[in-house]
């Protein structure tokens, strides 16, 4: 009995202390934690508010860049003369330096020469002030100014007696200054942030002299429209005079088609007014364009010229005049407009801008808070300025179509306004739109839309349209199906708005479906166009190659199989998210059976066929660059093969290890065709035809939109394929404006923008860029500056899925700041870090299941980290992950009107 008492006893003891013991470990444990929590501190979101890259480099020898008052990049032209050189090893032509000022409406050109064109997209396809100098038509947005019985004016011609004048591109403006004696006059055209159709014209006019200053300023701008598509003077009524609002304006007369024509209008903002003159025999007189009579005798006569008829050349223009009074020391700013709207929409948009005088400081302050950060390298310090005025140059390009009720970024260069004014090609814009997406995600889905209103009922869409989207005959192209899924599917993925998908979307003919329905006609028709071979059918225009059908008597094209095996799984992933899933089958079918063909479709030597003509396959003997990214991308090269085909890109299509007769390495992008003496190449085609000279195979030349997804492959062969990243780096920087800046500097089309193609480094003048469709115009193709950006995104490793997106960095650099408005990554010593916006999108329908969002992420961690040393932050608060491999996943939970923030620690 005792000792069962004293066996108790002891088990309540050995309790006791095991409470005790356990009590102990488990406040060890809560106080490890609190240290453990208490160490780690909230992460620093990842923001947009740094500043831009100020690097000067890359300027060539017509300026430098620089760094405005905003923060923003600029280019300052130094060369004083404003005509390019002719001489064929720089240009092969003449052409003005020019820059691309524009908002979400309307483009300019504004020229060194001191004037600016007005371009307006709304209805016609014409430039407004069209530049005619034999009929004096000097386009405006210049001035003069009469003091002192002087005359000065900011129209830059060269003369030996003219004051300097400095003149700076910068984001959305073009900048004027000049002085005489002690005037000082700094003229800004711009075109405000948003919108409007309209040019804004601020003119500071300061006297630093020590007596007062009686002045008066001549604000000149011109009416001359020329509908480009037919290359014809358009008519339009005489001028009127509102008082009220101080506004000039005509009625374009109607023309083909157009039956609600556009008013041309200027307006005096806030500016001195005695009179204006609207007659340019009377203006000029007997005086010249630099010495009009009016302004030398300092009076206007308020004349109303007549009207003119479509094709003929009137004498229309608009001038005031503004005489002021400064005090020593003091300065005036005048303030007009300049525009192109529907007749009653001029009063409001008059009056919106003359209630403010900040609009230039809002403008800049827009588009710096929307522009992206980039620095990757500080070796690159460049790349970070030239990434941002990409964005300024791509979404600067855009303008709004009355017809179709959307905006659209066109080609533009010589096909928009040189060349028949047309929106060349289909595919075109929908590449314009895949950068957009992680920027502008409204502007991405009106060009997703635009595109399938083009569609006919059948799929069938338009190499090309004309003004008031009528379709022009020019044939058909077999790939513009793919670029329209394309786009589909990257929008609807990594925007996760998928009611843009439900739609009603009007066909060309009218009849309406949904957006959903449309891409699914776009599949039917693609696969109609399956060929013999398991390739797709060339159409008459080729595919992206245009009239490569009729060059290389092609009749089924491996690139388009190529491109579809990369497209349709994204699309098919896309329709499972939409709870389509007999359409995904159909998809993930036909995929199978395009990886099936293109994997038949490698050669002994080492790449891809380019497709077949009626004798068999072309591009046995001769690597096309074409296809050989699109198969990257689809995942069908084995490591091996993909290791070879690397190889032979660098080899024979950007000249590393070629035979130094070649002058190579390319010093600009890698080529689309091999060199044709090169004594490896055995397949050679007709190339009288093509960009450059030296071709092997049609079409030749360096193309951005080719190297753009020829940086994209190579990024997506990383990390399986050892040195693809940094093979993917190297081409992307070749790419750029700066790489071509620096091997070119006296050619100044690839000084501030490109054309879509330039010569070969094989080729006869390496520097020269362009087509040789017309050399009355360069620069200003939207390839170069979407292919970086969207390269940008590709080398950040940022994929996005149905649930969210899988990120795995390819940047060489280990530490590196990608930031756009939609989305962002950047890797620090000890951080990954990203956020994530989807509310950008007015489009966005509000519903119970789109207010709340799961976003899973599937993200790689930097080779040599412990993922037992982890930490993951949703912005806030430390969240559960799982690993697998080298990666985590984690769920970020938001709402559809917030940005998250993600952070990966260690």
């Amino acid at each position: 009995m005792r000792a069962s008492k004293q066996a108790k006893v002891q088990r309540r003891i050995w309790q006791w202390k095991f409470v005790v013991v356990l009590a102990l470990l488990l406040l060890l444990t809560v106080a490890f934690t609190v240290v453990n929590r208490q160490t780690l501190t909230v992460p620093t979101a990842l923001t947009m508010s740094g500043s831009i890259s100020s690097s000067t480099a890359g300027g060539g020898n017509f300026g430098t860049w620089t760094k405005d008052a905003y923060g923003l990049p600029a280019y300052d032209l130094t060369m004083d003369n404003s005509i390019l050189p002719t001489s064929p090893t720089q240009e092969g032509g003449a052409s003005e330096i020019e820059h691309q000022i524009g908002n979400d409406h309307i483009i300019a050109d504004a020229s060194a020469n001191g004037y600016v064109s007005l371009w307006s997209q709304d209805r016609l396809y014409e430039w407004v002030n069209h530049y005619d100098s034999a009929s004096e038509h000097y386009s405006g947005g210049f001035g003069y100014l009469n003091f002192n019985n002087k005359l000065v004016s900011d129209l830059y011609a060269g003369l030996a007696n003219d004051p300097a004048m400095s003149r700076t591109f910068g984001v959305g403006y073009y900048d004027k200054q000049l002085s005489s004696g002690a005037i000082n006059i700094n003229h800004r055209i711009y075109a405000p942030f948003g919108n409007d159709p309209v040019l804004l014209d601020d003119v500071v006019i300061t006297n630093n002299s020590s007596t007062s200053l009686n002045a008066t300023w001549y604000e000149y701008w011109d009416v001359n429209p020329l509908y480009v598509t037919n290359n014809i003077y358009r008519g339009f009524s005489s001028p009127v005079f509102n008082p009220k609002d101080r506004t000039l304006s005509v009625v374009q007369d109607p023309l083909d088609g157009d039956f609600k024509p556009l008013s041309i209008f200027a307006s005096s903002l806030n500016s001195p007014l005695s009179g204006f003159e609207t007659s340019a025999k009377a203006f000029f007189g007997s005086g010249t364009v630099t010495q009009p009579a009016e302004v030398l005798s300092n009076k206007v006569t308020n004349s109303i010229s007549p009207p003119v008829a479509n094709g003929q050349v009137g004498s229309t223009l608009f001038v005031f005049r503004s005489p002021f009074h400064l005090a020593p020391g003091a300065s005036t700013t005048l303030r007009y407009a300049y525009g192109s709207a529907d007749p009653d929409a001029v009063d409001t948009l008059v009056a919106h801008f003359a209630s403010s005088s900040g609009n230039f400081k809002a403008s800049e302050q827009a588009w710096n808070a929307w522009l992206p950060r980039v620095e990757i390298r500080k070796s690159d310090a460049w790349l970070g300025r030239e990434l941002a005025w990409d964005a300024y140059m791509l979404r600067s390009g855009t303008t709004y179509e009355e017809c179709s009720g959307e905006h659209i970024i066109s080609q533009g260069g010589y096909y928009q306004y040189a060349s028949g004014g047309m929106q060349v090609a289909y595919r075109d814009p929908l590449q314009f739109a895949l950068p957009m997406i992680y920027s502008d995600p409204n502007l991405a889905s009106q060009i997703i839309l635009y595109s399938a209103k083009e569609q006919s009922p059948t799929g069938v869409t338009p190499y090309e349209t004309k003004s008031l989207c009528q379709q022009a005959d020019v044939g058909v192209s077999d790939d513009n199906d793919v670029w329209l899924l394309l786009a589909a599917a990257e929008y609807g993925l990594a925007t996760k708005n998928f009611s843009l998908f439900r739609q009603q979307v009007p066909y060309s003919n009218g009849t309406t479906a949904t957006l959903w329905e449309h891409l699914q006609v776009a599949f039917k028709h693609q696969e109609s166009l399956k060929g013999p071979h398991g390739d797709y059918l060339s159409g008459a225009s080729g595919d992206w190659s245009d009239f490569s059908t009729y060059f290389l008597h092609m009749t089924e094209s491996t690139l388009v199989t190529a491109q579809l095996a990369t497209v349709y799984p994204l699309m098919a992933e896309l329709a499972v998210a939409l709870g389509d899933t007999k359409f995904a089958s159909l998809l993930n079918m036909s995929a199978a059976l395009d990886k099936v063909a293109v994997t038949k479709a490698w050669t002994k030597a080492g790449w891809y066929i380019r497709g077949w003509d009626k004798n068999g396959q072309i591009g046995t003997g001769a690597i096309f660059e074409e296809p050989q990214p699109w198969a990257m991308l689809a995942g069908i090269p084995t490591i091996e093969q993909s290791k070879e085909l690397l190889s032979n890109i660098r080899r024979f299509l950007t000249g590393i290890g070629a035979p130094s007769y070649f002058n190579g390495p390319s010093k600009i992008g890698s080529s689309q065709s091999p060199a044709r003496n090169d004594p490896k190449v055995t397949e050679r085609t007709n190339t009288t035809v093509g960009v450059g000279t030296n071709n092997a195979v049609y079409v030749g030349g360096t193309w951005y939109s080719l190297n753009g997804t020829l940086v994209w492959g190579m990024a997506n062969l990383d990390p399986q394929v050892p040195g693809a990243a940094v093979d993917a780096f190297d081409e992307y920087l070749r790419n750029t404006l700066f790489a071509h800046a620096t091997a070119f500097p006296n050619n100044w089309d690839g000084i501030i923008s490109v054309d879509d193609a330039c010569n070969s480094f094989y080729s006869t003048s390496p520097g020269s860029c362009g087509i040789g469709l017309t050399n009355t115009y360069q620069g200003q193709i939207m390839h170069q500056p979407a292919w970086s950006l969207f390269d940008t995104i590709a080398l950040s490793g940022i994929v996005p899925t149905a649930s969210g997106y899988d990120i795995t960095p390819h940047w060489p650099a280990q530490n590196f700041s990608v930031e756009f408005p939609d989305i962002g990554l950047a890797r620090s010593p000890n951080s990954l870090k990203g956020y994530f916006l989807l509310s950008a999108n007015p489009n966005r329908q509000s519903s119970a299941s789109s207010n709340h969002l799961s976003l899973k992420l599937n993200v790689s961690i930097p080779s040599g980290i412990s993922l037992s040393n982890l930490h993951i932050w949703n912005g806030k608060h430390l969240i559960p992950f799982n690993k697998f491999g080298d990666k985590v996943s984690f769920v970020l939970t938001m709402t559809s009107t917030e940005r998250v923030n993600w952070e990966i620690t260690w």
